[in-house]
């Protein structure tokens, strides 16, 4: 979880962007009817929206601290975004580009993902090994459980009212109840679980394994793990297509893309997009995003093709990566 070392090409590139942000005076209200991004860079300690069918980046915003993670409300007006280094949440009006909500929780709060229909926020927190509820609106604390080692990434399930959390150290996925805030199950999986995705119709969780470079892939109705597939190094973004029937893998150590089928385990593509991917998403059933740490740039990928269709620069170190509503998945 440590901050990778700047270099010097994204120092420069972080003060220059720094200075084009404030230059801007403002800026036409997000849209509804075309796909937006936004992105979280990690070593410029920025936000940025991006325009996806014109691969514009459209307003960069500064942001607290070091952020690790982001979530965007259910409108797309908002993102969350966690500040580990501080130990704090914040939310941020990516209209305005104000912080109007900041709040501490936590020693280390890392991931997050909102539940019933963004009235709940959960932060994982890598340090308390614990995953803390707060009211969206208020950033008040209403529940908190044990989970297991080093916390990273969720995501919850709205029509079982659960949520999954990979436990990095503890080489495991826990299942917690959000309503009662209470571990329900444990599902062993491989090492250094860290990102995860839920297939369209909740039947399957699949859990990137870090350090043992590889997939698994979780029936999540009998909670235990059916498969473990290969899935190129340091698997390190996953994400699904609309119809689950792929998965996408981000692969942080060799610059890669690995696509697997789950009703075909045994065939896998693979593709070279760029040279430290991490963060993933879907902007339609054949587009996808994907943030490149080393480049500082968000790369749009044509799925059939498996080709990259255009770059776009943001701020230095960008790790996560969301769709701003319901409208990116729209073809």
């Amino acid at each position: 979880m440590t901050p990778h070392a700047p270099s010097r090409r994204r120092f420069c590139a972080q003060m220059l962007g720094a200075g084009a942000a404030a230059a801007w005076p403002s800026l036409p209200v997000l849209g509804a009817t075309r796909p937006y991004a936004a992105v979280v860079s990690q070593q410029a300690g920025t936000v940025s929206v991006i325009d996806v069918d014109n691969a514009r980046l459209l307003r960069s915003f500064k942001v607290p601290g070091v952020p690790a993670s982001l979530v965007a409300s259910p409108d797309g007006k908002n993102a969350f975004v966690s500040h580990p280094d501080l130990g704090r949440v914040s939310r941020l009006d990516l209209d305005a580009g104000t912080v109007t909500m900041d709040v501490s929780h936590g020693k280390e709060p890392f991931g997050l993902a909102l539940a019933r229909g963004g009235a709940d926020l959960l932060v994982t927190d890598w340090s308390a090994d614990a995953v803390i509820r707060l009211d969206a609106a208020t950033g008040r604390e209403t529940g908190r459980v044990a989970v297991g080692r080093s916390p990273a990434h969720l995501v919850t399930d709205e029509r079982r009212h659960l949520a999954y959390v990979a436990d990095r150290e503890s080489n495991r996925v826990s299942v917690v109840d959000i309503a009662g805030m209470k571990r329900v199950g444990e599902v062993t999986v491989g090492t250094a679980p860290f990102a995860l995705a839920l297939a369209p119709d909740g039947g399957a969780l699949y859990v990137g394994n870090v350090r043992s470079n590889d997939l698994s892939i979780i029936d999540t109705a009998r909670l235990r793990e059916t498969a473990r597939v290969k899935a190129g190094l340091m698997p390190y973004g996953v994400a699904v297509t609309p119809d689950g029937a792929r998965v996408l893998v981000t692969n942080q150590q060799n610059g890669g893309l690995t696509i697997i089928e789950p009703g075909v385990p045994d065939k896998i593509e693979r593709a070279r997009i760029g040279v430290f991917p991490e963060g993933i998403v879907l902007a339609s059933p054949t587009r996808a995003l994907v943030a490149d740490w080393a480049e500082d740039e968000v790369v749009i990928l044509d799925l059939p093709k498996m080709t990259v269709v255009r770059r776009v620069h943001v701020g230095a170190g960008p790790r996560g990566i969301v769709m701003l509503g319901a409208q990116g998945m729209a073809d």
